[in-house]
């Protein structure tokens, strides 16, 4: 591990965890940001800051080394698509809960994700840097690869454009089975919901990654929950252009499309909420895993 964060540091930082969780604080952690299922954490370390994504516990080790061994194979499939991917390094923990997989970057410079950089930008300034993401998209999605293309997986420094969320990689074999399990990854769920989740969610989200049409639609419509929602009409024909999609995409699909997802992803962090307050009130335990705050989906 040459990233800068040991093990003994991320065993530190599970020490607070375990602390948040039981008391539902986390004035105790340096949160950078929530997945629907994962959290970014920052660590500071010898003067250097790191963004930390832990992943939900595997159930064995040699789940979770098949997991590590995936996401670097996704760095090098994606790099040579032309992708600039953020550097990225894995750790494996031991805990109760399991074994836990961290993904360790390099904390960006303030300002150059995504969201923050493009909301300062008119659509005019804006529209030069989403048409090269678009062009890097489309290079990297095949019914066999894809990267997670929403404008908070992108930062932006100068000219240069680089790709952040590599901690469930997206790759299919020639079979059209994904190669990483993402079963492991919705066990943050109730064991309903993720029954559900598994069998009919699923396959149609990553579908959807493999698709330019897809992708179109996830990033377009993603920036309405982004507070970004001006920017998406007029950026609909750049994204017609670019990934070539006939019939073209229109306004009321991107947003058909995000309601959606929208609903979806709600339906399934009010479960987790509801679970949460079962396990903290009726079973009288520490709930597992933290949830992200409601979210405003537009």
């Amino acid at each position: 591990m040459t990233s800068g964060v040991s093990a003994l540091e991320l065993e530190r930082f599970e020490e607070r965890l375990d602390e948040a969780l039981a008391t539902r604080s986390t004035d105790v952690l340096d949160v950078i940001g929530y997945g629907e299922v994962s959290v970014a954490i920052r660590l500071s370390i010898d003067g250097k800051d790191y963004a930390c994504k832990r992943l939900v516990p595997f159930d064995a080790k040699p789940d979770a080394e098949r997991a590590s061994a995936l996401i670097h194979l996704y760095v090098e499939r994606l790099e040579a698509c032309g992708l600039d991917v953020v550097p990225t390094h894995t750790l494996i923990l031991e805990r109760p809960a399991g074994f836990v997989l961290y993904c360790v970057q390099p904390l960006l410079p303030e300002g150059t994700v995504g969201p923050d950089f493009i909301r300062r930008l008119s659509v005019e300034e804006a529209r030069p840097y989403v048409e090269r993401v678009f062009a890097l998209i489309r290079a990297s999605v095949s019914p066999t690869l894809a990267p997670d293309g929403q404008l908070s997986n992108w930062s932006f420094e100068g000219d240069q454009i680089r790709y952040l969320d590599v901690g469930t990689p997206f790759m299919r074999d020639a079979e059209g089975r994904d190669l990483f399990d993402f079963r492991q990854q919705t066990r943050a769920l109730p064991q309903p919901i993720r029954a559900v989740v598994n069998r009919f969610m699923v396959k149609g989200i990553l579908d959807n990654y493999h698709s330019r049409r897809g992708q179109a639609l996830d990033f377009l419509g993603n920036l309405i929950k982004e507070s970004l929602a001006q920017l998406m009409p007029p950026l609909i024909p750049t994204a017609n252009r670019v990934f070539d999609l006939s019939p073209p995409i229109s306004e009321r699909e991107v947003r058909h499309h995000y309601r959606g997802d929208a609903r979806s992803y709600a339906f399934i962090q009010s479960a987790r909420r509801a679970d949460r307050w079962f396990q903290e009130t009726v079973l009288r335990r520490t709930y597992p895993f933290l949830l992200p705050p409601k979210i405003d989906r537009g």
